[in-house]
């Protein structure tokens, strides 16, 4: 299993640290090896009875950790603005339930049919561990200037506040995410990184679970505005590895160090994923209808393709600068690690969190029976009700879970209220309804 994590360190491939966080940890930690073998066997025999099973909608809690410089106020370089956070936030609700702006005309529809909807959602924790109203974010100021992804000790210190970073939330119930500053001693550019499936599950390495992301690169508006290169999909990647994907292309070398062609996903350590082409070697430009890289021959390789096709360069698991879609295997690769328990390395346990959750009551309206807008707003919050709901009150809470204001006797379906007097933040607006409650993040800004 080790071997198919060589790649990127041998040729000194950077984008996503995985492979080499990978191989380094599987080396090194032999509990955290046997728990990803184990999670890979309980995939194969969960594909065979589950793969065509229907889902509901699971929403992920978030806690972003903006570890950064001293010298950088709220907003300037490593600490990043709400905004940014905010629009990263954005893009993976987008990505994962396939409502990203290329669908549902890509720019070339090669694959079209081969993608799908995860029916994954990611919030911002409104909850903390200990019951307590959150923003979702934790800001740390650091002496360090930088951590190193290529070594092996600093590429996991953001995690920790005895290194110069954050203690995550409780990796059980929460995608923590480390935003900072990364550099590399041996050369190139490290975007971000996460582990497969399993530090989860051990308690003395849960620490490690979760991404870590360059700071220029999680979102596309704040301090990531004028990276070149940079779509803010890094995060959609990474998570892709945090619930069991690989990359698309090869990732073994022959043994002068020339690269093969493989199906690297298609495996018993790759997920089973048959429905990516194999493909040797990375693709890193934009794709578009003219893009017709075709590396390998797949009627060599045993999957779903009938014929030779085209390498699948807009898949989120590649390193293609524009990419646009998962697969529908993937999506069942991630099914089985939201479904499968935390002693098989899933993450079942983040169904039950109560990271979405204000005061312990879940938001149980779903997203087109109330709506909010403009979001962010500087003064006037809109709310649009379905028809067939009855809104008891709307109260604004601070992120102390402070009352600032109430409203009661709503008849109408479009209802406004002007916050304008409040100090500029995050607040909730928590909906009172004959079908349940409802929880909104409001961003209120200049």
């Amino acid at each position: 299993m080790i071997a198919f994590f060589t790649k990127a360190q041998e040729r000194n491939i950077k984008k996503c640290a995985t492979s080499h966080l990978m191989e380094y940890e599987m080396q090194t930690n032999p509990q955290y090896k046997n728990i990803v073998e184990s999670y890979f066997n309980g995939l194969e025999e969960w594909l065979k009875n589950n793969s065509n099973s229907e889902n509901t909608v699971i929403t992920i809690p978030v806690v972003v950790h903006v570890v950064h410089k001293q010298s950088h106020n709220l907003g300037i370089g490593t600490n990043i603005p709400q905004i940014q956070i905010d629009d990263a936030i954005r893009i993976l609700n987008e990505d994962y339930r396939k409502m990203n702006p290329e669908f549902p005309s890509p720019p070339r529809n090669t694959f079209t049919s081969y993608s799908g909807d995860c029916e994954l959602e990611f919030c911002l924790a409104t909850t903390d561990e200990n019951g307590n109203a959150t923003t979702g974010v934790t800001r740390t100021s650091t002496s360090k200037t930088s951590f190193d992804a290529d070594d092996n000790t600093d590429s996991n210190a953001m995690k920790r506040t005895a290194t110069g970073g954050k203690d995550g939330w409780n990796a059980l119930k929460y995608l923590n995410v480390w935003v900072c500053n990364l550099t590399n001693s041996q050369g190139g550019q490290t975007l971000g990184y996460a582990y497969l499936p399993g530090q989860q599950s051990q308690a003395w390495t849960a620490w490690k679970d979760g991404l870590v992301v360059d700071y220029a690169y999680f979102g596309t508006v704040g301090n990531a505005a004028s990276t070149s290169q940079n779509d803010g999909r890094t995060p959609t990647h990474e998570i892709g590895h945090y619930l069991g994907l690989k990359h698309t292309f090869c990732e073994q070398t022959d043994a002068q160090g020339n690269t093969i062609c493989c199906d690297n996903d298609n495996s018993s350590s790759g997920g089973y994923v048959d429905d990516t082409p194999a493909q040797k070697d990375i693709y890193w430009g934009n794709v578009n209808s003219g893009t017709n890289n075709n590396t390998c021959d797949d009627s060599q390789f045993s999957n779903s393709f009938t014929s030779d096709v085209l390498d699948m360069d807009e898949n989120y698991m590649s390193y293609a600068f524009t990419t646009w879609m998962f697969s529908h295997k993937q999506i069942n690769v991630m099914d089985y690690t939201m479904n499968a328990s935390t002693g098989q390395g899933g993450r079942e346990a983040l169904k039950t969190s109560n990271g979405c959750m204000i005061s312990g009551i879940n938001d149980m309206l779903h997203e087109n029976l109330i709506s909010i807008y403009p979001n962010p707003t500087n003064g006037i919050i809109n709310f649009k009700f379905a028809m067939n709901i009855k809104i008891n009150s709307i109260i604004i809470q601070n992120v102390l879970g402070e009352q600032v204001v109430k409203a009661e006797n709503i008849q109408n379906d479009i209802f406004s209220l002007n916050l304008s007097s409040l100090p500029k933040g995050i607040y909730f607006a928590i909906i009172d309804t004959d079908k349940g409650r409802s929880t909104k993040k409001i961003l209120l800004s200049e």
